[in-house]
């Protein structure tokens, strides 16, 4: 079962607890995109149904025009040619949405998100994995699929805040607080056993929800010198029986 990110986007968005950490979110048409490019620096805009970051396009403003990126595809052009150059990368007959883009924090000089692996064996959700996803060199996107590697979500945490461990502990907490509510979320009108929620953090040090995938793939956590991470994963996989 593959569930729309505009539907989970809507379901996380009547939660007042998650409203403010959802981007500002719209399907994508022609005018919409044009509309948030005149306030925005930067847009994505994504597949509704896809995972991987497979698809994904971004939006940047530049001094002149503006720059499209799909993969390792880049077009720069000016604004009377920036829906034509968006749609030379969109793939016939799928929708898209549009997301504001986000100033994110940076991990030795390269953008990183978090990854939480949630899971219910039972009856109750829990965090069985939690990392951070590093981007590969010159890439926008994160994701396993496209170089993106694990690393310990302490270890860059502590890197982010100049070692200031209560406010890593604090994050921490966040984070696990968002994301069980989003679990809970989208278990409501899904009948899920797994959940991957991805998260962001600012340059303001605000935490934003990027995404909630119902099939999350779990090779990032096979990264990790720890592999406690990855054997609870694969035990609970076992229990719900997948």
């Amino acid at each position: 079962m593959t569930i729309g990110k505009m539907k989970k986007y809507r379901e996380m968005l009547s939660i007042p607890g998650l409203r403010p950490h959802l981007p500002e979110t719209h399907w994508a048409t022609n005018s919409r995109i044009l509309r948030m490019l005149k306030v925005h620096s930067s847009l994505f805009i994504k597949p509704n149904h896809g995972s991987g970051g497979s698809g994904i396009i971004r939006v940047r403003r530049l001094r002149r025009g503006y720059e499209v990126r799909c993969g390792s595809s880049r077009k720069v052009v000016g604004p009377s040619s920036v829906l034509r150059a968006i749609h030379s990368f969109r793939k016939p007959k799928h929708r898209y949405l549009v997301q504001k883009g986000l100033r994110l924090e940076k991990y030795h000089g390269t953008i990183f998100d978090i990854r939480v692996y949630l899971q219910k064996p039972k009856q109750t959700w829990m965090i069985a994995g939690v990392a951070a996803r590093i981007a590969a060199p010159h890439k926008f996107v994160t994701n396993y699929h496209k170089g993106g590697h694990a690393e310990s979500l302490q270890r860059v945490l502590l890197s982010l805040f100049q070692n200031n461990q209560a406010k890593v502990d604090a994050y921490h907490q966040k984070i696990k607080n968002i994301s069980i509510t989003v679990a809970r979320t989208v278990n409501r009108s899904h009948p899920i056993h797994e959940l991957g929620v991805d998260l962001a953090i600012d340059k303001n040090g605000r935490i934003w929800i990027i995404e909630a995938n119902s099939h999350p793939g779990h090779m990032l956590f096979t990264q990790l010198s720890d592999h406690t991470m990855i054997r609870t994963i694969m035990h609970n996989k076992r229990l719900i029986g997948i």
